[in-house]
């Protein structure tokens, strides 16, 4: 009975993950829809972008306590309404400041059910937690894939948002509204395990080790110097592989043990980043291909070793603080792999940054079993 609950909670926390991915892996097909319909330039438009990528990380580490305290009995779904309420705002906006509004609420909403969705998982399978969280973190990706083909065939972005939303307000709230948490949970709260060197290593970890995929993300093409159809594939190729991995190197976790998972991991990210950089054109593209496989899976990686390490009692608050060390990497892999690019130094920053995740993994790990 309880092996059906758990599995019918991560199939649901999957489909909320699904439909979470729709605003950030359908922004491309969407963005340029939006701009077009409301007359002003994409660069304007983008702004929303930055909103989601701030508000949907700042609501999880928000609410995050409040998950963890009460369950997502009544905040998931008020955050699945948020999130439809985002796309129907959307769909129903005059200009660009209402349109920033509606999109920063459903960001709010997305951010909230991300934390919730990978925390199930987190929570109810102990025994094979890379596995689950690999599996619900899949979701992200293939949401969008289905999503993507549908928005491009609409007659323009209010169509696409009204759709969207009205789906969400009936099946997301549905699916979220059956979304728990398992009782008589232990674990370390976020103030207390902010107080340990070793979180701040692990944190820094985190860091680094998603530099390459944030980096693949946004200069795949001045990185590698792929052109035409095999920029083409590499660019097919590199996201379907960052959603396979997530399973695949979770499930790996589970039997090798998640920081021998990591650790491997990262070399071998530094290992195929390097050969997509200065490799046989075909040789670059499956490089690329690796590293997404590789990168892609270091997210629930590092969501299941918080757990392994602080408990899942507070794992929602726990892994929001972890996540936000995502926005340090977008400025590594954003901003500043732009100018090293420039300078001719790009590929130092790629190579390197997973190889040095490896080793602060190294010594947090060791900083930890001394209770530090």
């Amino acid at each position: 009975m309880l092996r059906t609950r758990r599995e019918t909670l991560l199939a649901a926390s999957f489909a909320v993950m699904a439909f979470n991915s729709l605003y950030q892996y359908s922004w491309n097909v969407l963005g340029p829809m939006i701009a077009s319909g409301l007359e002003v330039s994409l660069i304007k438009v983008a702004t929303a972008f930055s909103i989601f990528a701030v508000l949907s990380t700042v609501s999880q580490l928000a609410l995050g306590p409040l998950a963890d305290a009460r369950g997502p009995r009544v905040i998931a779904p008020a955050a699945a309404l948020l999130s439809a309420v985002g796309f129907l705002g959307t769909a129903f906006s005059r200009d660009v400041i209402e349109f920033y509004v509606a999109w920063g609420l459903g960001s709010v909403g997305e951010g909230v059910l991300y934390g919730i969705a990978s925390n199930v998982a987190v929570k109810w399978f102990p025994d094979r937690r890379g596995l689950a969280t690999g599996l619900v973190s899949l979701g992200f990706g293939l949401g969008a894939a289905v999503a993507n083909p549908l928005i491009e065939s609409s007659r323009d972005f209010r169509e696409a948002a009204l759709a969207i939303g009205l789906v969400e307000l009936v099946a997301l709230t549905a699916i979220a509204a059956t979304l728990r948490y398992p009782g008589g949970l232990r674990g370390v709260s976020v103030s207390k395990a902010v107080r340990g060197v070793s979180w701040w290593l692990l944190y820094a970890t985190f860091v680094f080790a998603i530099v390459p995929l944030v980096s693949f993300s946004s200069s795949l093409r001045p990185l590698t110097g792929l052109r035409g159809y095999l920029l083409s594939v590499a660019v097919s190729l590199f996201p379907l592989f960052s959603g396979l991995g997530r399973p695949l190197l979770g499930a790996l976790s589970d039997r090798l043990g998640r920081p021998k998972t990591i650790e491997l991991s990262l070399v071998v990210i530094a290992a195929f980043s390097a050969s997509s950089l200065m490799g046989p054109p075909q040789l670059r593209v499956a490089s690329v291909a690796m590293v997404g496989l590789f990168g892609g899976a270091q997210i629930p990686l590092f969501f299941s070793i918080v757990g392994d390490l602080y408990g899942e009692a507070f794992s929602t608050s726990n892994n929001a603080a972890m996540y936000t060390g995502k926005a340090f990497s977008g400025i590594l892999g954003g901003v500043v792999m732009a100018a090293l690019i420039e300078d001719g130094y790009g590929g130092a920053l790629v190579i390197g940054s997973p190889l040095l995740a490896s080793l602060l993994m190294l010594v947090a790990l060791r900083t930890r079993r001394r209770g530090r």
